[in-house]
C-alpha cells in the first residue's frame, strides 16, 4: 500500500512539473471576441445570414479552401455565383490567390467585399489585426484606398472638478472641459454609430433606405480610386455624416465587384436592422445566375478544412483524449506497477567456471590430437623429474613396463592411445585424461 501511494504522490508531481513547465499559461480573463463565420451565433457571427440566406431560397455554400481552389468545387457552377469575402482576415491572402480569384471573377461572377474601412469592428482589432490589410484589398479588388479622414488627435472629456479663479479663489460654476488623445486600440463604450444612404437609383439599391454599421473602435474615411484608368468606379452609396462614399461597384471583365466600406452590415447584431437585409438580397438577386451559389468566405477568418495548428490543439475533443490518456496511466502505474530494487548485473565467476570458460575456449581453438600430444609430454615429463632423466617430453615406455605396479592392460591402452595422437588421428581427451590419472595413481 506504501508503494502504491508513493507512487501516485510521485506520479502527480511529475505530472505538475510537466504542466508547469511546458503547458501555456491561461491569458487574463476577458471578453471573447466572435468573428464572422457561418457557424458562429455571436454577434459578430455570420449564422443569421447563412439562415436568411437558405431562408429566400439562395444555395449558399460555407468556402473552407483558398481562393485557388474556386474552380474546383463540386456542384458549383462556373459562372454566377457571388462570393462574400469579410476583411481583415484572420488568415490573409496569400498572394498566389490574387490571380486565379481574379480570373473567377472575370469568367462571370460577383466578388462582394465586405471590409472593415470606415467602421473598426472588434473582431479586426487585437489577434486580428492584419498589418498588411490594404495591400491585400488591392490585391483582391484591383483598386486603390486612399485615406481622406484621418482618427481625430483629440477628445473632449470633462474633468468633473470645478475650476477655481486665481484671483478671488471662488469656484467657478462650470466644469472646465479638457481634451486628452484618443487611442486607436481602445474600445468605445458605446460603440459608433454609422449609416449607408443611396446616391441614386441602381437595382443593387432597390427599397434600401438606409443600412446600418457600428464600430467599436475609433476609425476614418476613404476614398477608392481605379488601378487601371480604363476601370469606371461606380459610387452607389455614401456616408450622411461626411457624405464620403462607402460602396463601390466595378466591372472586371464579364463579373462585377462590390466593395463595402463597413465591414459590420451582414453580422448577427446588424443583419435585421434598418435595410441590411434588403440590401443582401439585392446583391443576390442581382449577381446570383439560376445554378448559381452564394459562397462564404469562412477560410480566411479562421474556419477552413485544411490543416490549423491553432484549431487542432484548441479542439475539445484533443483535450478530452488526453485527460482519458492520462486517467489511463495512473491507473496503469497505480495498479499492477511496484516499486523494485535494481537488480545488479555484475554476477562474479567462481574458480571452477574461470576454468570450465577457459578449458571451453581450449577446447573449441586446439584439435583433440595436438591436446593428446601434450597430454602426453606433461605425464613424461613428470616422469623423469621423478627419475631424474632429461625433461625432454620424450616417452619411457621401458621404464614403465617395468614397473610392476602398472597394469598390462593400462599400459597397452596408453601406447595405443599415444600413438594415435603422434600420427594426428582424432583421441578421446576424457578417456586419455581419465587413463592418465589412472597410472599416476598405480605408479605412486
Amino acid at each position: 500500500m506504501k508503494d502504491r501511494l508513493l507512487t501516485f504522490a510521485l506520479a502527480l508531481g511529475a505530472l505538475a512539473l510537466f504542466y508547469t513547465v511546458m503547458a501555456p499559461k491561461p491569458a487574463s480573463p476577458q471578453e471573447q471576441v466572435t468573428r464572422p463565420i457561418t457557424i458562429e451565433k455571436g454577434p459578430n457571427g455570420y449564422l443569421a445570414l447563412m439562415r436568411w440566406l437558405d431562408a429566400i431560397g439562395a444555395r449558399a455554400v460555407s468556402l473552407r479552401e483558398r481562393f485557388g481552389q474556386l474552380e474546383q468545387l463540386d456542384g458549383v457552377p462556373e459562372t454566377g455565383n457571388l462570393l462574400i469575402a469579410t476583411a481583415p482576415q484572420r488568415y490573409p491572402m496569400r498572394d498566389a490567390e490574387a490571380g486565379p480569384l481574379r480570373d473567377w471573377v472575370s469568367a462571370g461572377n460577383t466578388l462582394f467585399v465586405v471590409a472593415g474601412l470606415s467602421d473598426t469592428p472588434e473582431w479586426s482589432m487585437g489577434q486580428g489585426i492584419d498589418a498588411g490589410f490594404m495591400k491585400r484589398m488591392g490585391s483582391m479588388t484591383g483598386l486603390s484606398f486612399e485615406q481622406i479622414v484621418d482618427i481625430p488627435d483629440v477628445e473632449p472629456e470633462t474633468t468633473g472638478e470645478p475650476a477655481e479663479s486665481e484671483e478671488s479663489g471662488e469656484e467657478a460654476v462650470e466644469a472646465q472641459p479638457v481634451t486628452l488623445p484618443i487611442n486607436p486600440f481602445r474600445k468605445l463604450e458605446p460603440p459608433l454609430q454609422f449609416a449607408m444612404v443611396p446616391n441614386g437609383e441602381h437595382p443593387l439599391l432597390s427599397g434600401v433606405k438606409e443600412v446600418s454599421a457600428v464600430s467599436e473602435y475609433a476609425t476614418a474615411k476613404w476614398r477608392v480610386s481605379a488601378s487601371r484608368m480604363s476601370d469606371l468606379v461606380l459610387e452607389l452609396a455614401s456616408d450622411p455624416q461626411t457624405g464620403e462614399p462607402v460602396l463601390w461597384l466595378i466591372r472586371y471583365g464579364k463579373g462585377q465587384i462590390i466593395v463595402s466600406a463597413y465591414g459590420s452590415i451582414f453580422a448577427n447584431k446588424l443583419l435585421g436592422e434598418k435595410d441590411n437585409a434588403r440590401l443582401l438580397a439585392n446583391i443576390v438577386r442581382w449577381s446570383v445566375g439560376p445554378q448559381g451559389r452564394v459562397l462564404i468566405d469562412d477560410a480566411h477568418q479562421g474556419l477552413v478544412a485544411f490543416y490549423d495548428p491553432a484549431a487542432f490543439f484548441g479542439d475539445k475533443r484533443l483535450h478530452a483524449s488526453l485527460w482519458w490518456l492520462l486517467g489511463l496511466w495512473l491507473v496503469f502505474v497505480l495498479g499492477s506497477q511496484r516499486l523494485r530494487a535494481l537488480d545488479s548485473r555484475w554476477q562474479p565467476v567462481d574458480v571452477t567456471s574461470f576454468v570450465r570458460a577457459s578449458g571451453g575456449f581450449l577446447a573449441r581453438v586446439l584439435k583433440p590430437a595436438t591436446a593428446a600430444q601434450q597430454l602426453f609430454t606433461n605425464f613424461f615429463n613428470d616422469m623423469r623429474r621423478q627419475t631424474g632423466q632429461p625433461v625432454n617430453g620424450a616417452p619411457l615406455w621401458d621404464w614403465l613396463a617395468g614397473r610392476s605396479s602398472l597394469a598390462t592392460h593400462d599400459l597397452a591402452q596408453l601406447r595405443d592411445l599415444h600413438e594415435r595422437a603422434q600420427r594426428g588421428k582424432r583421441v578421446d581427451l576424457p578417456k586419455l585424461q581419465n587413463l592418465l590419472t589412472q597410472v599416476r595413481q598405480q605408479l605412486t
